[in-house]
């Protein structure tokens, strides 16, 4: 009776291991949604990081730029972050992704805050909005690290380790009247 109960206990336990789950399971969710939605995602990264480089092109080796300059490089890209936040708002994320998606978004609006109070002070002539706009940039900043973190973990897990896609950290940007 025991030798009975126990080859039926086995036999369910092999069923049961053999039934269900086929490998497509993350701990991020399904693992084609989880693929459908980074792949949807890269291209507004790399649009993000791209902006980024763009800034970063006007701002001199130690950090410095000359707000004209910035402003006009806010100005120009500006559209292109708005798509960037457009596009974010749009992508659905499985749902153990939504508090990564969260954080993307985040960072995606502190950027935003940051081009708009250069924007608004360099048109006014009010270079007091000057550092808030660079502490929203720092903050957004801050975000990127942790960010990459788990969008590489998300990579790995999929088995996509060479195909990394991450967000660029700009350079510390102090903005001078000129």
């Amino acid at each position: 009776m025991v030798v009975r109960c126990l080859v039926r206990y086995l036999a369910t336990a092999l069923l049961l291991a053999g039934c269900g789950d086929d490998g497509k399971t993350t701990r991020y969710g399904d693992a084609d949604d989880v693929r459908a939605y980074r792949t949807a995602l890269n291209p507004l990264i790399d649009e993000a990081s791209a902006i980024e480089s763009e800034v970063s092109e006007v701002v001199d080796p130690d950090g410095v730029s000359i707000d004209s300059r910035l402003n006009a490089v806010f100005v120009e890209l500006r559209p292109r972050l708005l798509a960037v936040q457009e596009g974010l708002s749009r992508l659905p994320p499985p749902r153990k992704l939504q508090a990564l998606h969260d954080e993307i978004t985040q960072m995606e609006q502190l950027r935003l805050e940051g081009f708009d109070l250069v924007i608004d002070g360099f048109a006014a002539g009010d270079i007091s909005l000057y550092p808030t706009a660079v502490e929203r940039r720092q903050q957004a900043d801050e975000l990127i690290p942790a960010i990459n973190v788990q969008l590489c973990e998300i990579d790995i897990v999929l088995g996509d380790r060479d195909d990394c896609s991450l967000l660029a950290q700009r350079s510390k940007v102090t903005y001078r009247v000129g």
